[in-house]
């Protein structure tokens, strides 16, 4: 842990639930915040298509940018008086900037959509680029307010990414003073082998032992001294990863993810899983990647 948390400004509504939540967090857990704001010089496109020059002076983008840190920092001190607070404002693409701010950070906290045209129905651009650049935990807050109560939920899938994942929750359980809930899901047989009733029955137990199995190795993995007392929740569950995760989620103050789908082509794709409770979830979401050697 390095003390420092990284939340990405840009004056929208999810902005501000994102700087509420990295507040509370920083709150319980003592690190220092880093507010980003990245400003861009908008062309105007002419009337032959061709880009001209910024629609606003230079000057104009650096004041907006300071004012829109200000604001961000006013609100910090509202919430939170004693907590230390940078502020960054530089030239250049957000989700570039967070992701090399995010080099030794604790966390990057983001709003899932932001201003203009990535305020659309899936996850906004900034937010999507970084859950393959960041170099930290990243944690995506949405439209509502971050709810302040309840369990941290983490899906566990039996590979390095889901005990990354399930350790980032035991460690974020101890900071809030909660419990985990450890969703592993499983599929059932092939519909053309349900016709016998004994043999399903056979296998779908075994399957439900393997996925406690999982989970429990998986607590064996990860669970330290650090993190002893937390309390945590197995849960073996039927049906598709992404919708267990969020089914058991309802309640959850933060939901844990991995990122899966790296291999060949690592820090390119998100894992489907992944994003579908990215996408889905009304509440926070991190994502965790396994450390770089």
């Amino acid at each position: 842990m390095t003390g420092r948390i990284v939340v990405g400004i840009d004056g929208s509504q999810q902005s501000g639930n994102a700087l509420e939540w990295a507040v509370e967090r920083a709150r319980l857990g003592g690190e220092q915040l880093e507010l980003l704001n990245a400003y861009t010089l908008v062309p105007e496109l002419n009337f032959y298509g061709f880009y001209g020059a910024p629609s606003q002076p230079v000057d104009w983008y650096v004041d907006f940018s300071g004012q829109l840190l200000e604001a961000a920092a006013t609100r910090v001190r509202e919430l939170a008086p004693a907590l230390t607070c940078k502020l960054t404002s530089q030239l250049g693409h957000p989700a570039y900037l967070l992701a090399e701010a995010s080099e030794a950070a604790d966390a990057v906290v983001v709003g899932r959509r932001g201003l203009g045209s990535v305020a659309s129905t899936l996850m906004g651009s900034v937010s999507n680029r970084l859950t393959s650049q960041a170099k930290c935990p990243l944690v995506v807050v949405g439209e509502e307010k971050a709810p302040t109560t309840g369990p941290i939920v983490v899906g566990i899938d039996g590979s390095e990414f889901g005990v990354h994942a399930l350790r980032y929750a035991l460690a974020e359980a101890a900071v809030h003073q909660t419990a985990v809930r450890a969703v592993a899901a499983y599929e059932l047989l092939h519909p053309a082998l349900r016709d016998d009733p004994e043999l399903v029955a056979r296998m779908q137990a075994d399957v439900e032992r393997e996925t406690a199995d999982t989970i429990a190795h998986a607590l064996d993995e990860v669970k330290g001294t650090d993190t002893a007392s937390v309390s945590v929740e197995p849960v073996a569950v039927q049906g598709p990863a992404a919708e267990a995760i969020l089914d058991h989620a309802k309640d959850a103050r933060l939901i844990v993810v991995g990122t899966h789908g790296k291999g060949l082509v690592r820090r390119i794709l998100l894992g489907s899983v992944s994003r579908r409770v990215l996408n889905d979830a009304d509440r926070p979401v991190a994502v965790v990647d396994v450390p770089e050697a």
